[in-house]
Parts: structure tokens; sequence; C-alpha cells
């Protein structure tokens, strides 16, 4: 969205954004579900954002990586303790999450219509190719018989992603996704353990839904895209594709209709301000991205679309927006645990050199064995 500063600017002095201010405290316990293809990446790095600014501890891999886990969490996945906050890639479980968690946590998600997620994943990710279809038409052919190419590559690993995407993020397993009884108990079971579901397709209007549940500040929810897809890597969906789609992944789009319906109901609760506070954000945004990046500029490299960010901006701020969630990870790792996570090849390089040089003193000072006789034979 976009609008005149002269409206934005009437915003900015408005003094209910003083009073939502004052009339709460930040809740800092909390845990992102982090799905695909939702944005969630932005969001993740501008939650890491806010917990590396403010100490927070926040729970991460205990190997080097920004994923803890492909599968559902467990603790063993990551450092012991009990922190403030989970924002990285794991699929949901509350119950094993709640065990590495501080008492009073938040949790929310996002989630994505499936017509257009399944689309994204198909082209991010180049899975014509597993599924040896043309990198042109592979999607329209894959939806027009989906079944018959899961059935016939059993094993690539990311065909889960290819239906009922969501409900796979949020723990449910494909099995699970078939039967009507068995979707709607997940739907129902979704609502009672989450705080919130924001909706990609209204990434700002989630945001303050989000700050509203977290009493943070607007600056606190600011942020520059990240992963965003290449042209490159996009289809044309039809209208009769979408309804293919809404069929095949029915039942995302029952969690979606779902969920859309309650986020806005939030919103008509979230009160007068909204559209005030709406077009005060995106003025917001648009000059937190004039100040970091430069404007019209952009590398692609025919996957992912990147900023190019200013390095001479006089804005602070900017320095820790352009890192990925895989780069805030990595310095949340330093900073907490004062150290960088080695693979074994990584330490046997580090290890290698003083051991072979303690070897060699080692040998160089140990007594040979004729001075050892003599010796013994002196006595």
């Amino acid at each position: 969205m976009r609008h005149n500063n002269t409206t934005v600017k009437s915003a900015v002095s408005h003094p209910l954004h003083l009073n939502n201010q004052e009339m709460c405290k930040p809740h800092n316990m909390f845990v992102f579900l982090k799905t695909h293809k939702t944005g969630s990446s932005t969001l993740t790095t501008t939650l890491q954002r806010y917990g590396y600014i403010r100490n927070l501890t926040i729970a991460i891999p205990k190997r080097d990586s920004h994923v803890i886990s492909s599968g559902k969490f467990k603790p063993s996945q990551v450092y012991p303790g009990k922190y403030d906050m989970l924002v990285n890639h794991v699929r949901f479980d509350k119950k094993k999450m709640q065990k590495v968690m501080k008492h009073g946590t938040k949790y929310f998600t996002i989630i994505r219509d499936p017509r257009t997620q399944i689309e994204s994943f198909f082209g991010y990710f180049t899975l014509f190719e597993p599924l040896h279809l043309s990198p042109i038409s592979g999607f329209e052919n894959f939806i027009s018989k989906p079944r018959y190419f899961l059935n016939k590559y059993r094993h690539f690993r990311m065909r889960n992603y290819l239906k009922n995407p969501n409900l796979f993020d949020l723990g449910f397993a494909p099995k699970k996704m078939e039967k009507q009884d068995l979707v709607d108990a997940a739907i129902k079971k979704i609502s009672k353990e989450l705080d919130l579901v924001l909706i990609y397709e209204y990434y700002n209007e989630s945001l303050l839904l989000l700050r509203k549940l977290l009493c943070f500040s607007f600056e606190d929810i600011l942020y520059v895209p990240k992963g965003m897809r290449s042209d490159k890597r996009r289809y044309t969906i039809s209208d009769n594709l979408r309804e293919s789609i809404n069929k095949w992944s029915w039942a995302d789009a029952k969690l979606y209709k779902e969920f859309n319906e309650t986020f806005w109901r939030k919103i008509e609760e979230y009160g007068p301000t909204f559209e005030t506070d709406l077009k005060y954000f995106e003025f917001l945004l648009e000059e937190k991205l004039k100040n970091c990046t430069f404007t019209g500029k952009r590398t692609d490299d025919n996957r992912t679309v990147y900023l190019v960010f200013n390095d001479n901006t006089n804005d602070t701020s900017c320095e820790l927006m352009k890192y990925s969630d895989a780069e805030m990870t990595s310095l949340i790792r330093i900073k907490q645990y004062k150290t960088t996570r080695y693979t074994k090849n990584r330490l046997c390089i580090i290890l290698l050199p003083p051991l072979l040089l303690l070897l060699l003193l080692c040998c160089k000072y140990a007594p040979s064995k004729n001075k050892i006789l003599i010796a013994h034979n002196s006595t």
C-alpha cells in the first residue's frame, strides 16, 4: 500500500500512538512458528533483531545451521535451558516447546493462501527438477495430476510441502490430512494452542496485530524484505489452476479460510485507530527503506532478489536489518555462547596443527632407548 505523506504526517503526531506505548509492557517471551514461503524469513529476522538488541535468550539449533530441524521440535535439538524466544525453522509441537520456553510464552505463526503458496514453493525450490518436469510448464503439469507425480517420485525430501504445507509445518502428519473429521480436529487444536495467526496476504496488517499482542513499538516491527523470489522462478496461475490447487490442498484451504475469518475479527477488535496506525506504519516502512537501501537497486541470482543496502547511511538500525535469518542466528550463537559452532571438518583443521606440534616435541625430548639402558646399567 502507498499513502501520501500529508495523510501520514497527521498520524505521526496522533496522541494515541504515545498512549498505546504507555499502557502496556512489552511481552518478551514468544515462539514464532516459522512456516515456508509465507514471508517468514523477513519476520524471523525482525524478531531476531529485537531479541539480539535486548539480550533476550533465544533457542537456536545446536548444529551449525539456522534450521532447528525439518522434523517436529525436540528439546534436545537446542542448547539446555529456558528461553525467551524461539523463531527458527522447526515443525510445531507445543508440549515439547513448553519444556524449553519460559512460563507465559505467546505462540504465533503465519500462513498463506495455498493457491499461491504451493506455486511459490515449487518455483523457489525448482521442484520441476526432482519431478522431471519442464521448467516452464512444470507447475501446471504437476497440478494437473499431483497424486501421479508424488506416487512416481516418492523419495524427494520436499514432497510434504506440495500438499497442505501449512498444516504440515504446524505439526500434522500427511495421513491425518486426508479425513474431514481429523482436519477439523487439527484446526480446532491449532486455534487453542496459538495466540495469533498472521496472514501473508495482509502482511502489514498482521504485524499491527502482532504489535498489539506483544506490546511492541512501531520501530520494533519495521523490516526490510528477505527471501524475495526472482521473477524467473514464477508461474502464471489461471483461475482454473487456482481452483485445482484448492481441491488438491483442501485441508490447507479450510485452515486458511478459518483463520482468515478470525484475522478480520481481530482487526475489528483492534479499535478505531487501526487505519491510522496502518498508514503511519507504512510511512515508517517507506522511510526505513529509503534510509537503508538504494532505491531501485536490486541483485538477482535467478532464485532470490536482494535489496542493495547503503553502508554509508546515518541510520544505525540498518546494520542488523541487512542480515538474513542464517546470519542473525550466527550472531546470536556467538553472543550467547561466546563461540561459533564448528563442524567436525572445521574442528579437525583447527586442532590438527597443535596436536602435530605436540607430537613432534614429545619425540624430540623423549629419552632414547639406549640412554635409558645406560642409565639403568650405571645404577
